[in-house]
């Protein structure tokens, strides 16, 4: 079972395959930086997609090299997203990542692919490093959702447990966020009544504080799309929290990193997307 992000780094290092991750218009500095040291670690490889003369210029700028980089040039956004899924679709890559492209241009190319979708709802996952915790929490949904209705809370949680079995985590013990520890949720209770067919190792709670997940839970899930972030950027920007995070629920998964996350956290989410892809390949 990974606890932490060095063993999520150390595991994607040592996995044989699945590796490829398309970069949707990777003319974007701090990723261009990330993907790079990531390729030349071993922890994947990259195809880059965008402007080529945008990207050489930033390697010339920050003194490293593209020679060995797959580029393909396409200045055009939508276009650039496009190809980036075709890669995808096609088995040349096995999952996404967005570079200086809008979220909706990229998710907008991969809708357009119904064979790429496993569920009707996709959402962020993502999976945080906590100093002083002795395991990681998946936390949810922060990027995609802004107030998920039942029938998106039940499928929220089925991206997350996607994941965590990628990962390993067994057992995995998740509930939904709520201000008091006495409050009743009909809604959360028929939820997860529903998640019984993920089998025993799936521990859903139908109402649980932040204080209790933070000390007790492997996941939690957001009513509402500024309770995850709000706590996840707090985190971030005030602890030495490392961040990843997927955006879930299609056959291949999206690393959706802001301009202003950490290298560190940049290869996080690529250590994360290749060990989804993996399937938990040791």
């Amino acid at each position: 079972m990974i606890k932490n992000a060095q063993e999520m780094l150390d595991r994607a290092r040592l996995q044989t395959g699945n590796k490829t991750v398309a970069i949707a218009m990777a003319n974007d500095s701090s990723v261009l930086h990330a993907v790079v040291e990531a390729e030349q670690e071993g922890l994947i490889h990259a195809i880059l997609v965008g402007n080529a003369t945008e990207m050489k210029e930033i390697a010339e700028s920050g003194d490293f090299s593209l020679d060995e980089m797959e580029i393909i040039d396409e200045k055009d956004p939508a276009k650039g997203c496009a190809l980036a899924v075709d890669l995808a679709a096609s088995g040349k890559a096995q999952f996404l990542m967005k570079g200086f492209v809008k979220t909706a241009v990229l998710l907008k190319a991969l809708l357009s692919r119904p064979d790429l979708k496993t569920r009707d709802v996709m959402s962020h996952v993502a999976v945080l490093d906590i100093p002083g915790r002795d395991r990681l929490l998946f936390f949810t949904d922060g990027g995609m959702i802004p107030k998920p209705d039942t029938r998106q809370k039940e499928a929220i949680c089925r991206n997350m447990a996607d994941l965590a079995r990628a990962l390993g985590i067994s057992p995995f013990r998740f509930g939904f966020l709520a201000p008091y520890a006495d409050e009743q949720s009909s809604e959360h209770e028929e939820i997860c009544e529903h998640l019984a067919d993920l089998g025993p190792t799936f521990q859903p709670m139908s109402t649980v504080t932040a204080e209790y997940a933070f000390q007790q839970l492997d996941g939690l899930v957001a009513t509402a799309i500024e309770e995850c972030n709000t706590i996840i950027k707090g985190l971030t920007l005030h602890t030495d929290t490392v961040f990843s995070g997927l955006i879930m629920g299609a056959t291949v998964p999206v690393c959706l990193v802001s301009r202003s996350d950490s290298v560190t956290n940049k290869k996080a989410s690529l250590a994360l997307g290749v060990l989804y892809a993996g399937g938990g390949e040791k």
